[in-house]
């Protein structure tokens, strides 16, 4: 009997040691530091900007020449800059945000081979290496910096300070996320971000649904969020997470889950236990029609984040997702 109360109690302790696990910032700031010090003067002028820099509160999905960024681009590292540069990434993103990452470059280089085989002008705007690093401030000396990656379909940003650490805006795009011929056929990059959506909005009843469904799918068929302040984050329509199912409700965590378990498990831990002690917040609304089949966009929003997912112009297998954290960067 005593042994068993044993276990129970080093489990317990287990447990609680683990929730109360923090985000190790000073090995994010070496491999950042690692990475700054594989480059030359010049490099590093270009890399490391004012934190103040007007480009770090920016973000763009937006392919390159369409878009004018700052920072070092992988297309001009060295391999022992690129292994930093993804030594950077692992440290921060869980292994599924991680994987996420790389397939949509990897699409993107696939729209770049697709493009250059037609002889298109516009070939070049796309690839896996056309993607920026930027660091604003600077590791270790200051106390408030940030890191920036950024290239089409993709856009992590990550600010640090004492004792914080805030990782949005996360913007993440597949085209096409559904693969339906060829070696890749059958490939469905970010799945659960749309089944789960549409699970959920096909759960609702007629009542819910038609509360759920505050307009039109969007005319330029994207996300909305760019810099915090637009109307839409005030609009107060949708569905309430309080006037939910418990199975809706857990639908409504598993798609948060699909984008704040893109980060390294102990800053998604801490996201987590933030939005579900403020669950009763949150909205659920739909743009489109009450057939998922057709192009539509959802959002996920309380005071403090929204998520957005939309079906893009183009057709139902281009999607455009964003994460953005409504607090001060």
């Amino acid at each position: 009997m005593k042994s068993i109360l044993s276990i129970l109690l080093i489990i317990f302790i287990i447990i609680n040691l683990s929730a109360q696990l923090t985000f190790d910032q000073k090995t994010t700031e070496k491999k950042v530091m690692t990475l700054l010090s594989k480059l030359d003067d010049a490099q590093r002028s270009i890399t490391i900007l004012d934190y103040g820099d007007d480009s770090r509160s920016h973000w763009s999905n937006l392919p390159m020449e369409e878009v004018n960024r700052k920072g070092m681009l992988v297309k001009d590292m060295n391999d022992a800059q690129r292994i930093a540069l993804h030594d950077v990434l692992r440290n921060v993103l869980s292994q599924q945000g991680y994987q996420k990452a790389l397939f949509i470059m990897q699409y993107d280089e696939g729209t770049h081979e697709r493009l250059k085989k037609m002889f298109n002008p516009i070939a070049n705007r796309y690839g896996r290496h056309n993607y920026w690093f930027a660091v604003y401030g600077e590791p270790i000396k200051d106390k408030t910096w940030a890191f920036k990656f950024e290239g089409h379909h993709l856009s992590l940003n990550f600010s640090f300070s004492e004792g914080l650490v805030i990782c949005t805006p996360m913007f993440t795009g597949i085209n096409p996320a559904l693969s339906r011929s060829g070696e890749n056929a059958g490939t469905h990059i970010m799945f659960d971000e749309q089944e789960l959506g549409n699970q959920l909005f096909t759960s609702f009843s007629a009542t819910q649904r038609k509360k759920s469904i505050v307009g039109n799918h969007p005319k330029d068929a994207d996300v909305k969020t760019k810099n915090g302040n637009e109307a839409h984050l005030f609009d107060k329509r949708g569905v309430l997470f309080t006037e939910m199912s418990s199975n809706q409700k857990l639908l409504v965590e598993k798609i948060i889950k699909s984008w704040v378990e893109n980060l390294n498990p102990i800053l998604a831990q801490t996201y987590i236990q933030h939005i579900l002690n403020n669950q009763d917040d949150i909205i659920f609304k739909w743009f489109g029609t009450e057939d998922i089949n057709d192009l539509h966009y959802y959002a996920i929003q309380s005071h403090d984040f929204i998520i957005e997912f939309t079906h893009r112009d183009g057709g139902i297998d281009h999607y455009h997702t964003l994460w953005y954290g409504l607090t001060k960067k």
